[in-house]
């Protein structure tokens, strides 16, 4: 299989000594020799058998581990065999209990870890290394969640450098002060930030009773407010109120990372107040104010994400207002119609009479003006008062400011001039030159009650925008700081551009981007125009595009027999083996800990934790089928889950592994990859709850990324009904920053996973975003001024980019670009700020203008390489079938008191991608197996049949009833060793 590949070569690095049970194949993936290692110990053991095994055993011990095995280390049977046959020594592998047995000389020994170093290019850990080491263990405390976490850093670190990975204490003891270093920091931090009396203050008032009897101000403030409504949002109202009061928008904890608040806070979360009281007062200090800034933090954005909810609840309730209007219109009409034919027939009136009645009768019905979507909305908010006073009443509570100049905060300032004058009508000398013309009807309205109520309704409105589009701004909010305050500051991106473009590969000069693609727009144009006369690509006389649709393939009754065969070698499979075997090939639950577990009971209730939040069991319902476990011990998993990071590197480690198996090449190269949402069905107790569309009932969204392999890269809850582009692209940047691992170039996903401006970002970020467009037909191609185009392209070409806008925006488009590679903003965040709520500031017009050049590069592609549209289509279908096997993973609902919180809800998505990743992961080793073994066996399964069968079908596995995790079959592999031996495991 090759060199082990991203996290795999972890697999058994820090162990004491390699696992008895250690397969053939992982003796030779994790224990090879290359031939000059073989010779090196073919010279340094005198060419004698038994010295030479020894030293081998020595090399690869630490060529695996990065630890020089102890005399009393066992040595695994496949081992021993396979060195044997490497070295040609020994016709039978010896049965050896452990490396003592070889050695009748200590000083042999000795001398055979010197020389193993050598041959292996490892170094001794001495006083440099531990001071470098020392430095590293500094900076990534700021973000590590546990001492634990740290000392596996360290031992990956000290292995990557290829450095002898010390004794266990030594090691961890300087982990330890690496941790409480930063911990002393936080303290000083919390301390400079709060002063004396108002933490001596926050320590006791957090455990007294709330205004809710028998609930603490800290649970209060724990809790989660539940679904979406009015109640609701005065409740969310109340706490950040209650949280500025105390004076927690106005603490600086800057020194301490934003990783790190978040660590300390979790703390709190995941604890009963009772047993956080009993903390050391330092402690418990650092804890609950990292707490309450987080918690400040969240349900800031949250109050935010419930007022632009309610205010596009609003404007929807305009929109059924239309149809009743139109129909009220048609009705009149009909009327009218219907007078005109009884003039008409109204003898008793001369013609002239008739025809003059007539035409003025028409005149009315011609002058009445048709029915505005946007008139009626406009009416429909005004019009609607209260609900419009109690939204603005609700964001009170947050400290909205805004840019300087923007028309937006002067529409905020007038609304606090309103309500500190106590108006109950619009003064007659407001000033309505921040009002919008099309709102200036309403606005004007000789009554003043109505005109008031009418401004308040075009201010919501505009507050909406300016908080989506970056105008506005909530300092004390995790998402909707300030450009400034998110971005590289603006000092530090003038005086150092240069050289972040140049370290991140950004191209400086606009021109210089620009001129590659108008090349590739000269080309394509070109072959659109002979698609057309081929036939291919038909433009009708409305400039309505055509194309023929792929027909799909027919059953091949070899593809069908081959799916069954393999599935009746496979036979039946329980969730408990599958999951056991995962681990034991990619250690996910050491991940998951952040250290091996300690017992058997710790890594069936982990596995339980996963199946509470993978699946639509909880608690209590895994605790059922998992016999000798209590729910106490799966709720605690489950909030160990929620670590940040983990469950991500855990599916990391878990796709590293199936991407390792030869039969992965043959479906995909690793470059291109899917993304797509699939809804969960929840309860309207859920905020983040919307109706499905299909199914018309409650439901979450989980987008995820799908490598043309099939496997999961990447996953992250959204909000249904809401555009797409932003997770698209920031799955794919965020898979693509990792170490040892082929990166995606092309992401096909629908059309609700698009926008030009997501088109930008994408291929600034190097990749390219390709949308399988719902409206093809009405698709316009967008180019340059000056660009010939060829005069059967005409009716669908619109010469109309702005190749200025782009050059005006292009250092704005940079510093966005370096401020998501540099990690201070998120690609979601970076597209929020600039999708159409900033229509006109100068970086979102430079993103939509290129991202329009760059659309019609890709449709000129797609419309006439039949190959390419057919690669998109299957990208797409693999994201589908994944999507099949989700269901099956997850087919009931959220419970209704899970996913309130936002951290709970990742868990969730995170952990059902770990279920499924584990699934195609064992799929994919036993397809290959059964593959050779049918293939050996004489029977013909071509390459191409091989490509059509996907690792993603679920029927021959059990996934629910009594689970039984014999955990005694890879205890030596996933158990922390206790004395040299692992402990032993329950059965």
């Amino acid at each position: 299989m090759g060199e082990p590949v991203s996290r795999l070569r972890y697999r058994y690095v820090g162990r004491a000594s390699l696992p008895r049970e250690m397969s053939a194949e992982d003796a030779r993936q994790y224990c090879s020799l290359t031939k000059q290692q073989i010779q090196q110990i073919r010279d340094a053991s005198g060419r004698q058998e038994k010295n030479a095994l020894a030293l081998a055993v020595q090399v690869v011990s630490l060529i695996s581990t990065g630890k020089q095995p102890e005399r009393k280390a066992a040595l695994p049977p496949a081992l021993l065999k396979y060195l044997c046959q490497e070295l040609n020594v020994y016709r039978v592998a010896p049965s050896i209990a452990a490396l003592k047995t070889i050695y009748d000389s200590e000083h042999i020994l000795r001398r055979h870890r010197e020389v193993a170093r050598n041959i292996a290019g490892f170094e001794a850990f001495d006083d440099a290394t531990e001071a470098e080491l020392r430095k590293t263990l500094a900076l990534r405390a700021t973000d590590a969640s546990s001492v634990d976490e740290l000392y596996t850093l360290a031992e990956q670190w000290l292995y990557d450098r290829q450095r002898v990975i010390p004794g266990e204490r030594a090691l961890r003891d300087i982990a330890r002060e690496a941790f409480k270093d930063v911990e002393a920091l936080a303290l000083r931090t919390v301390r400079a930030a709060v002063s004396p009396s108002r933490l001596k203050m926050i320590l006791k008032v957090m455990f007294e009773e709330s205004l809710k009897p028998k609930v603490t101000i800290l649970e209060w403030l724990r809790q989660s407010v539940g679904k979406h409504n009015v109640k609701n949002m005065n409740k969310v109202s109340a706490r950040i109120e209650y949280l500025r009061e105390l004076g927690v928008d106005s603490w600086d904890l800057s020194a301490i990372s934003i990783n790190r608040v978040r660590g300390f806070a979790l703390n709190i979360v995941h604890r009963p107040p009772s047993e956080s009281a009993r903390r050391v007062e330092d402690t418990l200090a650092v804890e609950l104010v990292c707490f309450l800034k987080y918690v400040l933090a969240e349900l800031s954005d949250e109050q935010v994400y419930r007022f632009n909810r309610r205010t596009g609840d609003l404007v929807r309730s305009g929109r059924k207002n239309v149809q009743k209007k139109q129909a009220a219109q048609s009705t009149a009409f009909r009327e009218s119609m219907q007078a005109m034919r009884v003039v008409a027939g109204d003898t008793s009136q001369t013609p002239s009479q008739r025809l003059k009645a007539i035409t003025e009768m028409m005149d009315e019905m011609l002058g009445t003006p048709s029915v505005s979507t946007a008139e009626v909305v406009r009416e429909s908010i005004a019009g609607n008062g209260s609900r419009v006073n109690t939204l603005l009443k609700d964001i009170e509570c947050l400290a909205i400011n805004g840019d300087a100049d923007s028309k937006d905060l002067k529409i905020v300032h007038a609304l606090q001039q309103l309500k500190e004058s106590g108006a109950k009508e619009l003064p007659a000398d407001f000033d309505t030159s921040i009002v919008d013309p099309s709102w200036m009807p309403y606005v004007t309205d000789t009554d003043r009650v109505r005109a008031l109520d009418a401004f308040k309704g075009y201010a919501t409105t505009q507050i909406r925008h300016g908080l989506i589009g970056g105008r506005l701004h909530v300092s004390h909010s995790s998402n909707y700081r300030s450009h400034d305050e998110m971005l590289i500051p603006l000092a530090e991106w003038e005086a150092s551009k240069d050289t972040i473009c140049e370290s991140l590969g950004l191209p400086r000069d606009a021109h210089e981007f620009l001129a590659p693609h108008y090349e590739l727009l000269k080309e394509g144009l070109p072959k659109m125009e002979t698609e057309i006369q081929r036939g291919i690509v038909e433009i009708d006389d409305k400039g309505s595009v055509r194309i023929d649709k792929f027909r799909a393939l027919e059953d091949d009754p070899d593809l069908v027999s081959s799916k069954q065969t393999m599935s009746n070698i496979i036979g039946s499979v329980e969730l408990p083996d599958l999951m056991l075997e995962i681990d034991s090939k990619t250690k996910f639950s050491t991940i998951l800990l952040g250290r091996e577990a300690n017992s058997a009971d710790e890594l069936i209730s982990l596995y339980g934790g996963l199946l509470a939040h993978g699946t639509d069991v909880d608690a209590k319902g895994a605790a059922a089928m998992i016999p000798g476990i209590r729910p106490s011990d799966i709720s605690s998993a489950m909030r160990l889950l929620e670590t940040p990071g983990r469950l991500r590197a855990a599916n990391d480690a878990i796709v590293a592994f199936q991407q390792s198996h030869a039969i992965v090449k043959l479906w995909s190269d690793g470059k291109k990859a899917s993304a797509d949402m699939m809804s969960l069905d929840a309860t309207k107790h859920l905020a983040q709850a919307r109706q499905e569309p299909r199914r018309k009932s409650p439901a979450v969204g989980l987008y995820t990324h799908v490598l043309g392999s099939y496997a999961i890269i990447h996953d992250m809850p959204i909000v249904l009904m809401t555009r797409q582009n932003g997770p698209a692209v920031e799955g794919v940047e965020r898979y693509n920053t990792g170490e040892d691992r082929i990166k995606v170039e092309l992401l096909a996903v629908d059309t609700h996973g698009y926008t030009y401006p997501a088109m930008s970002v994408a291929k600034l970020l190097r990749f390219d975003l390709c949308p399988q467009l719902a409206g093809l037909p009405d698709c316009k191609l967008w180019v340059p001024r000056g660009i010939e185009i060829p005069e059967s392209l005409e009716k669908v070409v619109l010469p109309t980019i702005s190749e200025k806008a782009i050059v005006e925006a292009w250092d704005g488009i940079l510093r966005l670009i370096a401020s998501i590679k540099l990690g201070k903003v998120s690609v979601s965040w970076a597209l929020a700020r600039n999708g159409s709520a900033a229509r006109g500031a100068v970086v979102q017009r430079g993103l939509d203008q290129l991202g329009r050049l760059l659309r019609t590069i890709f449709l000129c592609d797609y419309m006439t390489n039949p190959d390419f549209r057919r690669e998109l289509h299957t990208l797409l279908n693999r994201g589908e079938s994944v999507h099949q096997l989700q269901r099956a993973i997850h087919f009931g609902r959220l419970a209704p008191d899970r996913g309130r919180r936002s951290d709970e809800l990742k868990t969730i998505s995170g952990a059902h991608a770990l279920m499924t990743n584990m699934v195609i992961a064992f799929n994919t080793a036993h397809e290959e197996e059964v593959i050779a073994k049918l293939r050996a066996d004489g029977l013909p399964i071509s390459d191409d049949l091989v490509r059509h069968i996907g690792p993603v079908w679920f029927g021959n596995i059990n996934m629910r009833g009594t689970m039984s995790f014999r955990v005694e079959r890879y205890a030596d592999i996933l158990l922390k060793p206790r004395g040299g031996a692992a402990k032993t495991a329950r059965k």
